[in-house]
């Protein structure tokens, strides 16, 4: 195989790759359960305050979720202090929101820093802007954490403002342990995998916003897809990724199930070895 990344992106007519891991809303697929859970985080976020939680399986896109958030809620008079991996205890995640808010880099007790935090969301309201915070993985964060935040969603003297947290679903249980942090969730809801028609149309999607404006894997090469990553759309990407590569390099005009089965072998075979090796 001698094909270059420009080669195989060039064989298929693409201007550029369509399934990159790294989220990017350009290529945001809108699928039904993303639309119902953004629908969720808005209203709960901008209608009833509190704490929004959202939970869902490695790669099942939470992430995008997360930047589609803060895509439609920017320049809208609203600013996204977002914090996509937070450290895990409370001073460190207040000196984290701290920065991301527009502060200067601060240390100290948690006390102090939640004063610094809540001066900065009341500067951007009287500058006309309502301030959301995003904390992406915050499976991560320990009970005092979760508390702050709790805490600074709770109107009172300086500046308050909602939350959303997004995590794997063990935050859900994390969150169920700490009372008071649970009853401030407004809104909860749980990202599903893909059904075997959404991962057809999100792959015929990603290919046309890359630049093909073919059908590039066969109905056969989708459900064999689904099959093999159960609709996990990271895990979708990176079979997607490697099938269009290893297609080019073949010779391919169209992506069959074959090829999706090969990869999927090569994977469970390697797999194997290494489980072998670490015995």
């Amino acid at each position: 195989m001698s094909t270059t990344g420009g080669d195989y992106l060039r064989h298929w007519g693409l201007a550029e790759a369509p399934f990159l891991i790294e989220p990017d809303p350009r290529f945001a697929y809108e699928r039904s359960d993303h639309r119902e859970a953004l629908a969720r985080m808005l209203f709960g976020l901008t209608q009833l305050g509190g704490l929004v939680l959202i939970t869902g399986e490695i790669g099942c896109g939470k992430t995008m979720l997360a930047e589609t958030l803060r895509g439609m809620l920017s320049g809208g008079g609203y600013r996204v202090v977002a914090v996509p991996n937070p450290p895990r205890t409370s001073a460190a995640l207040l000196g984290a929101l701290l920065e991301a808010s527009g502060g200067p880099a601060a240390g100290g007790s948690a006390a102090r820093l939640s004063g610094l935090v809540r001066e900065q969301i009341a500067d951007a309201v009287a500058h006309g802007q309502r301030v959301v915070i995003a904390i992406d993985e915050a499976q991560r964060l320990d009970g005092r954490a979760l508390d702050e935040l709790r805490m600074l969603t709770n109107p009172g003297s300086g500046g308050s403002a909602p939350a959303v947290l997004l995590g794997q679903p063990e935050l859900s249980t994390r969150v169920g342990r700490y009372p008071q942090v649970a009853q401030r969730i407004v809104v909860r809801y749980h990202l599903q995998p893909m059904g075997a028609e959404e991962v057809e149309a999100y792959i015929g999607h990603r290919t046309r916003i890359a630049g093909s404006p073919r059908r590039l894997f066969t109905r056969r090469a989708t459900a064999a897809v689904h099959g093999e990553t159960g609709g996990t759309p990271r895990l979708v990407n990176l079979l997607c990724a490697n099938a269009l590569f290893v297609g080019a390099a073949r010779g391919e005009d169209q992506i069959g199930a074959d090829t999706i089965r090969d990869l999927a072998e090569d994977r469970r075979r390697s797999e194997h070895l290494a489980d072998r090796r670490a015995l």
